[in-house]
This record gives C-alpha cells, structure tokens and sequence, in this order.
C-alpha cells in the first residue's frame, strides 16, 4: 500500500537481451558435464545481474542511512500545537512514523550473492516500501496537517527509494528469464540422471530376472528328466501297477458306499418325522443315519431294529407319508443288504489295506518330491515372467520418458548457450 502523501509510485520493469551467434556444430556430452555448463552459465549471468545491482544497492542503503538520521533529527523537534487536546494524538503518530523508520531502516540487506539474493533484495525493499506506505497511510491526515516541514525533509528519501525499487526490478528483469532458464534446465538435467539412474536400476534388475530364468528352466528340465527316467525303471513300474490295484479297490469301497448313502437318502423325510416323537437317543441314531450313514456298521445290530421300528410305524400309519409302500420296500432292501454289506465292506478295507502295504513308500515319496518341486519351479517361472515383462515395461516407459526430456533439455541449452548440445545416450 502507498502513502496518499505521494512517497512512492509503481515501476514497469522492461525486459532485453542480445543475441548471439549459434554455433551449428553439435557436441556430444554427458547430462553430468553439461549440468556443470548449465551451472556455470547461471553463475556468469548472476555475476552480470549482482555487478549491476551493486550500485543500486549501495544507493538503497545510503537512503535509508539519511531516512534514519531524518527521523532522530524528528524525534529530538518538538512540533508546536495551538490545540492541547490534539496533542497526544500528534505525539502518537510522530512516534509511529520515527519507530516506523527506525525499525524498518534496519532491514537486513547482506550482500547479494546469487539470483536467490537478489529477488529477495527486491522483495524485501518492496515489503519496506509497503509498510512506509501503510503507515503515512494511516496518519495521512495527521503528518500533513501538522508535520508538514518536518515531512518534506523525509519525502525526497521515500521517493529515492521508489525510485530505486523500479531499477532494482528492471536490473532483475533483464536477467530473470535467463537465469529461470538455466535453473529449470538444472532442474531438467537432476531429474534425468534421476531416470537415467533409476533405467540402470531396473536393467541390472532384467539382467538378474534373466539369469534366474536360465537356473529355473535348467532345473525344470531336470526334474522332468528324472521324473521320465524314474518312470520307465522297473521299480517305478511296480509301483505303479500296484497304485493301479490300489485305485481300483478304492473305487469299489466309494461305490459300495456311495450306493448305501443313496439308499438312506432315499429315507429322508420318514426319519425326519420318525425323529419327531422319538427318545433322545434313538435322535441320536437317526442323525447318524442322516449325516454319518457309514457309522453304523459300528452296532449295525441296533441299526436294523430301528429300521424295523420305523417299517413298522409306517405300517401302522403312526408315521403318514405319501407313499408307503415303496418307503416300505426301500426300507426292506436296506435291511437285506445291511448284513452281507457289512462284511463285504470290511472285506475290501482290508485288501486295500495289504494292498497299500505292498507299496514302496520310498518311490512313491521320491517321485512325489521330483514332482512338487517341478511344480513349485514353474510357479517360480510363472513369477520370473511376470516380473521380467514388467520391468521391461519400466525401462521402455522410462526410455520414452528420457528421449522426450533429452530433448527438451538440448532444446533449452540451445537457448542458453547457443550451441547445440547432445547428451550421450545409457549405455545398457
């Protein structure tokens, strides 16, 4: 905010440069080297920058030196007032604007060192204008009416620092765009030895997925070669006509018994309403029946009594189902075939038993082993292939990402410099 008292006034900064003559041979170059060019170029155009700002800053510091020695030469005036009762509210803001001076007079200006430096050299005397400003903003009416001499004194020094300010920010302009240039190209350059790092990254990666993929096929063809050769030994062979025995027998048990459950499946809906006015324990055995049919072969004795119970509750219309007679012929096949099944179950458990003792335990563990590992090295395979494909999506993506900021980059040092830069290519 500016004083209405007319201590500062707005600059328009004007932006030039000249022209260089652009070399038309191309170099090739590391993105290391030429970040060290780009650099280089930066500090040359700060080094311009901060020789032309010197004097303006020398020029800055000495006025707000006079500001300071203006406002003690206030502090020590007594400035006369015909009214007493407007003298305290005089006093108060010649003791605003002499504090005012003082404290922000003392702003830090150190030595401006780079482009950082300057830009705060300029905002820092900008926020000094600033708060002046709101200040003979606020007692306008006060310093003019009673302050007037003592005022002119300090005006020509505001004004000097107006003035300042416009070529402080016209010097920064000039070089403003190129140093930005130079610091967004630095900014490129980091990003691509960033990428260019992380592609090596992944390409040692590939190179390490690749490797592992040659140990795994070798030790997938290996274990199917012994796999094969163990097949065609006559211990394997053995074993293997005896497995065939065994699965055989097995599904003659699974048939047997499969036949049983579907015969007392048959007798669902009877049992559930036999269920209904029966003692806990007889419950108990009709569940068994229901969920554990093959359990009863432990009392099969007790089993067809309750079978004939519930024949004879059907007979007796105690248990009403649509069809009796064939729950009845159901329930009679199941009390024939109990007896002679019970044995004959027995009879196979048992050969599948001398059966199962027959076998190597040792081929059958060792080509189950040669197996399972097979199988967990194609899921390692599986896994390998994954990875690999996806890394080399990373690279391609990152190879695309580089070439288009590759050339961004040369493009932007073509500005900067006017030559014609090229940057070396990854290797791997």
């Amino acid at each position: 905010m500016s004083p209405k008292f007319g201590f500062f006034k707005r600059i328009t900064a004007d932006n030039f440069g000249d022209d260089k003559k652009v070399s038309d041979q191309v170099r090739t170059i590391s993105n290391n080297d030429l970040s060290q060019i780009v650099e280089k170029e930066k500090k040359v155009l700060e080094k311009d920058l901060i020789a032309s700002l010197e004097p303006t800053r020398k020029l800055v510091l000495q006025c707000l030196e006079h500001l300071r020695k203006s406002a003690d030469e206030l502090e020590e005036q007594e400035i006369r007032v015909e009214n007493p009762q407007f003298e305290s509210l005089i006093n108060t803001s010649k003791r605003i604007l002499i504090t005012s001076i003082k404290k922000e007079s003392l702003i830090e200006y150190t030595e401006i060192k780079n482009y950082e430096d300057a830009v705060k050299f300029k905002n820092n005397l900008e926020l000094l204008i600033n708060r002046f400003g709101q200040v003979g903003d606020s007692h306008n009416r006060i310093l003019n009416e009673f302050m007037r001499k003592q005022l002119n004194k300090l005006k020509s020094e505001f004004d000097n620092l107006s003035s300042l300010l416009k070529d402080v920010s016209k010097i920064i302009s000039i070089k403003e765009n190129e140093i930005n240039s130079c610091i967004k190209c630095k900014g490129d350059l980091d990003l691509l030895s960033e990428k260019m790092s992380e592609r090596k990254t992944k390409h040692v990666i590939l190179s390490e997925l690749r490797e592992e993929k040659e140990i795994i096929d070798k030790d997938i063809k290996e274990g199917k070669r012994k796999y094969e050769d163990f097949q065609r030994s006559e211990e394997f062979l053995k074993t293997s006509e005896m497995l065939g025995k065994i699965d055989k027998k097995k599904n003659e048990i699974a048939i047997v018994e499969k036949n049983m459950i579907n015969m007392f499946s048959n007798l669902s809906r009877p049992i559930t309403k036999f269920s209904y006015l029966a003692s806990k324990e007889t419950q108990g055995m009709l569940g068994t029946i229901q969920n554990h049919p093959l359990e009863i072969f432990d009392d099969i004795s007790q089993y067809l009594q309750l079978f004939s119970e519930l024949r004879k509750q059907i007979v007796d219309k105690s248990i009403q189902i649509k069809d009796p007679e064939k729950t009845i012929h159901q329930i009679d096949e199941i009390m024939d075939s109990l007896p002679p099944l019970s044995p004959k179950l027995k009879r196979l458990k048992e050969e599948l038993i001398q059966l199962e003792s027959t076998v190597n335990s040792k081929s059958t563990r060792y080509l189950e082993e040669i197996k399972v590992k097979t199988e967990m090295y194609e899921k390692y395979l599986s896994e390998n292939l994954s990875k690999t494909e996806d890394t080399k999506n990373i690279i391609d993506e990152l190879d695309s990402a580089n070439k288009s900021l590759k050339q961004k980059i040369e493009e932007n040092v073509l500005e900067i410099t006017n030559i014609h830069y090229s940057i070396l290519k990854d290797q791997n």
